[in-house]
């Protein structure tokens, strides 16, 4: 009997040793957390590369910003249906803001440590809330975005990241103001008059290099389908007036078929 109880008196104090230890273990990771403030130990060395790569996205220093990347990089777009992208559509994405925007500058930001979404325990990650503003080259519109974006690391690279705001609504808001106007004439020959607008021909190229678009419509009565028009969405009236009045713009319309005694030209107006 009295051997079993020393066993038993055993079996506890060594149960009450290891849970000791346990416990001890939990109270040492818990001290280290609150002395770090809670964050993972790489956390603050990402944050600075991340607020570096935005400040080579500022100076519009695209090599120096796709040099904060992996090349295996998975970016999360946020254009529509884009998905996840890699390193090199992300740089294109890229070039092209900086090629259509001017100063372009993150404020507000609020700079948060991420975490593993299985454990719920810091991993490095870095988040961030705040502004962009920016001037959009082609209207001269300010741009003001609230944005969140994400930032996963391997190997002291960003591997994984992601952009939420809303692109559609930002074009949208940016873009030149547009004055449509509609041209209505008779042509020698409609199929011939319509291959003037296909791109590369003289007309195409002189309203696009103006900014212009241009949309055709033919007759829907068949006995008179060289009955024509074009819908012109114009940015630049006054250069759009200077071309349409000029001798060039009538000689254009003449080589291309235009019966210039039928032309009626039509602006958009605003109830």
């Amino acid at each position: 009997m009295e051997c079993a109880l020393l066993r038993l008196f055993g079996v506890v104090s060594l149960k009450l040793l290891i849970m000791k230890f346990y416990h001890f273990i939990l109270a040492g990771a818990f001290l280290a957390s609150c002395s770090s403030g809670g964050n993972h130990a790489d956390y603050a060395t990402n944050l600075a590369w991340v607020q570096s790569a935005f400040a080579a996205h500022e100076n519009e220093d695209i090599e120096t910003w796709a040099a904060h990347f992996a090349d295996n990089l998975e970016h999360e777009s946020p254009v529509y249906g884009g998905g996840i992208i890699d390193l090199t559509e992300q740089k294109e994405q890229i070039r092209i803001y900086h090629e259509t925007f001017d100063d372009i500058t993150f404020t507000e930001g609020v700079w948060l440590p991420g975490v593993d979404p299985e454990t719920g325990l810091p991993d490095g990650s870095v988040r961030c809330y705040g502004k962009w503003t920016s001037t959009f080259v082609p209207s001269g519109k300010t741009a003001i975005l609230n944005a969140y974006h994400y930032f996963s690391f391997t190997d002291g690279k960003i591997s994984q990241s992601g952009d939420f705001f809303d692109f559609g609504g930002l074009m949208d808001a940016v873009a030149p103001d547009v004055t449509t106007f509609v041209a209505a004439h008779d042509v020698q020959d409609a199929s011939a008059w319509m291959a003037s607008w296909m791109p590369g021909a003289a007309d195409y190229e002189t309203f696009k290099a103006m900014g212009v678009s241009a949309r055709l419509f033919q007759s829907a009565d068949p006995s008179n389908s060289n009955g024509t028009a074009v819908l012109f969405d114009v940015t630049d009236v006054a250069a759009f007036g200077a071309y349409t009045s000029s001798p060039e713009g009538a000689a254009s319309a003449e080589k291309a078929g235009v019966k210039m005694n039928t032309l009626e030209f039509y602006k958009e107006q605003t109830p």
